[in-house]
């Protein structure tokens, strides 16, 4: 008997040895799976991780670059400031803006030309001088002086700098270009492309008619500008002025051609131009920018309503219905006289003037009664 179990024992044995030997060859597979689970990644954890990284990194470029917006509108916003003082004290030491911007720096009023120079314009040569708007010693202080369009890309975002040496940062209105025939727009930091009915127009944007072009653009209020032929209008910046419901406040540049302006009763509108900045409140009138013996000349027809002239001397009403010219880049004291409120109107010897009811001549002067 126990010979027996012996051999059911050698046999067991035999049975049981190959059996064993699957068992720890299976045992090592799973303790090297399992260890290489531990120490590796899978393909789904390892795409699980990419994508949460990408989410953190759009959170966090967002984060940065709305920062370094936020820093550029101040950085803009402090320039803009400085160089409404430096436009202050010139007044006070010449009595008279500058013509140009640039003489801001030649006579040292901004010690550096980064000071001109907007940290957001793609131009690295740009300067605000682009974007001066002229205007007479005694103009009133709430009139902007000079604007800043590249900032319009993020939520609409004005700068603009007044007369009284404050910045103010009222939120700009689109235009857009509802007519074009031979029509190019230049956008910053592009070059000119075929302009179309239905593009939208920003701050800076240039918009030029060819030889047999014509377009109309379209301001947020309703106020349009007709361009004739070989016609150059920027358009500097279009902004509420106060609250969402103020007036828009428009200013543009014309620099050649003859364009038409309708303004909507109630908004205000400038347009600058090489020798005067025209100022309309609610108005109709053509303006034509041409060569002349003296340089550009400026040709002005008010067909309805009134509007300002101004340069840096002065500032008086265009006649009205009839075709008045400022050459050069000064009104002088004939060109006043002829004009209905100049010096023989409220001015000098009208009836606020010097010769006038309240003046020192007056009846309430000197020498008056």
């Amino acid at each position: 008997m126990r010979q027996h179990k012996q051999n059911l024992y050698s046999a067991g044995s035999m049975v049981n040895a190959p059996l064993k030997g699957i068992w720890a060859k299976w045992t090592q597979t799973q303790s090297k799976n399992s260890k290489s689970r531990s120490e590796g990644w899978t393909l789904i954890q390892l795409l699980t991780v990419m994508a949460i990284v990408a989410v953190l990194s759009a959170g966090l470029f967002n984060v940065v670059g709305r920062s370094r917006v936020s820093a550029q509108r101040m950085q803009c916003d402090a320039r803009l400031k400085a160089v409404a003082l430096a436009l202050d004290a010139h007044r006070q030491e010449y009595g008279e803006f500058p013509k140009q911007l640039q003489t801001l720096l030649d006579k040292k009023y901004l010690p550096v030309a980064e000071e001109m120079h907007c940290p957001s314009d793609p131009d690295l040569d740009g300067t605000y001088a682009n974007f001066y708007v002229p205007r007479a010693p005694h103009d009133h202080p709430e009139l902007p002086v000079l604007v800043c369009p590249f900032h319009e890309a993020h939520g609409n975002a004005g700068e603009q700098a007044y007369l009284g040496r404050f910045v103010k940062q009222f939120t700009t209105r689109p235009a857009k270009l509802v007519s074009a025939n031979g029509v190019t727009v230049q956008s910053p930091g592009n070059g000119p492309s075929a302009g179309t009915a239905g593009m939208e127009l920003h701050g800076a944007d240039i918009v030029r008619t060819g030889a047999s072009g014509m377009a109309v653009i379209e301001f947020a209020d309703g106020s349009k500008a007709s361009l004739g032929s070989n016609a150059e209008v920027t358009l500097l910046q279009s902004f509420v002025a106060g609250q969402s419901q103020g007036p828009l406040y428009t200013l543009v540049r014309q620099i050649s051609g003859t364009v038409a302006y309708k303004v909507e009763t109630g908004s205000k509108f400038d347009v600058v131009t090489p020798t005067a900045t025209a100022g309309a409140l609610g108005t109709e009138f053509d303006i034509t920018v041409a060569p002349g013996a003296e340089g550009p000349q400026m040709s002005i027809l008010v067909r309805k309503g009134k509007v300002r002239l101004t340069t840096v001397k002065a500032s008086a009403l265009a006649p009205y219905n009839r075709l008045y010219t400022v050459t050069g880049s000064t009104l002088s004291l004939s060109d006043l006289l002829k004009l209905p409120n100049g010096l023989l109107g409220g001015g000098l010897l009208g009836g606020g003037g010097l010769l006038g009811g309240g003046g020192l001549l007056g009846g309430g002067g000197l020498l008056g009664g």
